[in-house]
């Protein structure tokens, strides 16, 4: 019974070898007298065999590869007798197809059958030697590259430079072995590094994990580099550390430095032409003087720089500038002067001349410098001069013959009246005769106004009376008509230095026409207002269909209007006045939208 029980206990201890030995992740081969006896999964699976059959009886030594067969049995006996499984060997055994890989091997003496036997355990370390390998041809490339790279590259851990490359050292006039003696300090101001310490550190707490590098240094011989790059930080043995390269930019800084200088000295010269200046760059504004700003109404450079020229060009002139811009970047002659049309930021559009020319390096490119010069004065000037020039034929031809066609008409009129009387069963005949007559007589009358001398007489003049007693006249007419007049007179009751008969002709030329725009009514909105400049806008404006822009231009001009039966002297004779209180009047008009006159007189004291 006790011998049947160890029996059961002994099958139940082999049957827990056997597994436990399956198990084993490791090889496991027991040979006797030189041939095997046992074998793991593992170490079946090792050696490329499917079945234990496959290899018992075979020799252990058909196993073990050439160069290792006459130290085999040496080695193992030294194993066995370290009698410490933790001691291993390194080995190179052969596959059932031949093919070498690497292990390392453990000895023991075992007992199987009652038979002294040997046990190896066996680990394939292919993967692991391979790897090994691998990594050390990526630290062999690392290094080559870090070592020939045309950058300074360095790692700095714990506020100490623990690596540099030569290219590095190089850069600051030492050896790498100097350069690493030496604390980081003695070629990186204080500042410098205490900045980038506490970048990467606030960098670190944020997530951010790379960082640009700028900064400057001193070289060995005492002379000052500057140094731009980027940096990550990486774990190195344990420790979060900086890695960086870097490049010298101390050339670049001076030519940039030169550059800006150059810059400068341009901008010092321009900004004292007294002409408006503009430099530009492929068509975008890189500066522009005092001068330039004002005259489009802005105060900054920094309103303008980085805009497109064609943002202050009107659109119908853009291909023109385009071509113009081409040839003046393809030659070292100045543009001639040329007309063209500026739109200001306000809206307003003003008539310029420009002149260009090719600056070269200018920030190191060729730029295009633009003169300006604003044409407003001169072309109102040249209108002025023609307007005058046209009072001035009108007036001779007016004091020319006025007196002779006066006579005439008073026969007309006469004789006129006698054959009404005489032949009184047509008076519609006469009736237009007459109409015409008086017709012909309003219009010498107005020759002679623009004929005869003017404005002898200027006082002090109040004016809002002036104003109200044109309204009051004018009053009834708006009322037949259907017009609501709108005022809106300033509070404080301007005073003009001029004649009050003649500003009276002109409000009341003014308003009658604005009234006589809306036939089937509306509303003729009337203001004063007093401006910051010493003057008095007087603003008329009506809600009539308004005036063509090919007409605009023309009114003012004798015998240019809108109406059936006017002369287009009106508007000449008000202009006229106005001219002579040293105001401006101004027609704008939209069409189906309305006109608007704008009187600007000064308010002053008589001299």
């Amino acid at each position: 019974m006790e011998s049947i029980q160890m029996n059961k206990q002994l099958r139940e201890s082999e049957d827990r070898y056997e597994n436990l030995v399956h198990m084993m992740s490791d090889g496991l081969i027991i040979y006797c007298e030189g041939c095997i006896v046992l074998a793991n999964r593992s170490l079946l699976s090792m050696i490329g065999v499917d079945r234990l059959d496959e290899i018992v009886g075979l020799p252990i030594k058909s196993f073990v590869h050439s160069e290792y067969l006459e130290q085999f049995t040496a080695n193992v006996h030294y194993l066995i007798r370290e009698a410490n499984p933790t001691v291993f060997m390194n080995y190179k055994l052969l596959r059932r197809n031949g093919e070498t890989f690497e292990t390392e091997l453990s000895a023991a003496n075992v007992t199987y059958d009652g038979k002294p036997s040997v046990q190896l355990i066996i680990r394939d370390i292919s993967n692991r030697i391979r790897m090994e390998e691998s990594l050390f041809e990526k630290d062999f490339l690392y290094k080559s590259l870090m070592e020939n790279v045309v950058a300074g590259v360095f790692v700095g851990q714990q506020y100490n430079l623990i690596y540099a490359n030569p290219y590095l050292a190089e850069l600051f006039g030492y050896t790498v072995d100097e350069l690493l003696a030496l604390s980081p300090d003695c070629f990186i101001p204080k500042e410098e590094l205490s900045r980038i310490q506490n970048e990467v550190l606030e960098g670190m707490v944020s997530g951010v994990t790379q960082f640009v590098l700028r900064l400057s240094g001193k070289k060995k011989d005492g002379s000052t580099i500057f140094l731009e790059g980027n940096s990550s930080v990486i774990m190195l043995d344990g420790q979060p550390s900086l890695l960086g390269t870097v490049q010298d930019v101390t050339f670049k800084l001076e030519k940039e430095k030169l550059l800006k200088d150059s810059a400068k000295l341009y901008q010092k010269m321009i900004k004292f032409v007294p002409e408006p200046i503009v430099l530009s760059d492929q068509g975008v504004i890189v500066y522009a003087n005092k001068l330039a700003l004002q005259l489009i109404g802005l105060d900054e450079n920094c309103e303008v720089s980085g805009k497109s020229i064609f943002d202050f060009i009107h659109p119908a002139q853009h291909g023109m500038v385009v071509e113009t811009v081409r040839k003046i970047m393809a030659s070292d002659d100045p543009s001639p002067f040329q007309e063209r049309i500026i739109i200001c930021p306000d809206g307003r559009q003003m008539d310029v001349e420009l002149s260009s020319i090719r600056i070269n390096n200018y920030m190191g490119k060729d730029v295009m410098l633009s003169v300006i010069r604003d044409l407003t004065d001169r072309k109102r000037s040249e209108e002025i001069l023609i307007r005058s020039e046209k009072l001035s034929a009108i007036g001779q031809l007016a004091a020319g013959v006025a007196h002779e066609i006066r006579n005439p008409l008073t026969a007309l009129k006469g004789f006129t009246q006698l054959l009404s009387a005489k032949y009184p069963e047509h008076p519609h005949y006469f009736t237009i005769m007459s109409n015409e007559i008086d017709r012909i007589t309003l219009i010498v009358n107005e020759f002679m106004t623009l004929a005869k001398p003017h404005f002898t007489q200027f006082h002090d003049e109040p004016l809002e009376p002036i104003l109200n007693s044109v309204l009051s006249i004018l009053e009834t007419q708006a009322i037949l008509l259907n017009v609501e007049l709108k005022v809106c007179l300033d509070q404080t009751a301007p005073t003009v230095f001029g004649n009050a008969d003649q500003l009276k002709q002109v409000f009341l030329n003014i308003i009658k026409n604005a009234i006589e725009a809306m036939p089937h009514g509306g509303v003729v909105q009337l203001s004063v207002a007093t401006k910051d400049d010493g003057n008095v806008l007087i603003r008329i404006k009506d809600g009539g269909p308004g005036i063509p822009e090919e007409l605009i231009k023309k009114i003012g001009e004798p015998f240019v209007t809108t109406k059936e039966k006017g002369t287009g002297l009106g508007i000449m004779i008000s202009t006229r006045i106005i001219e002579a209180h040293k105001g401006t009047l101004k027609l704008s008009s939209v069409v189906n939208e309305g006109t608007v006159v704008e009187i600007i007189l000064p308010i002053q004291e008589a001299s």
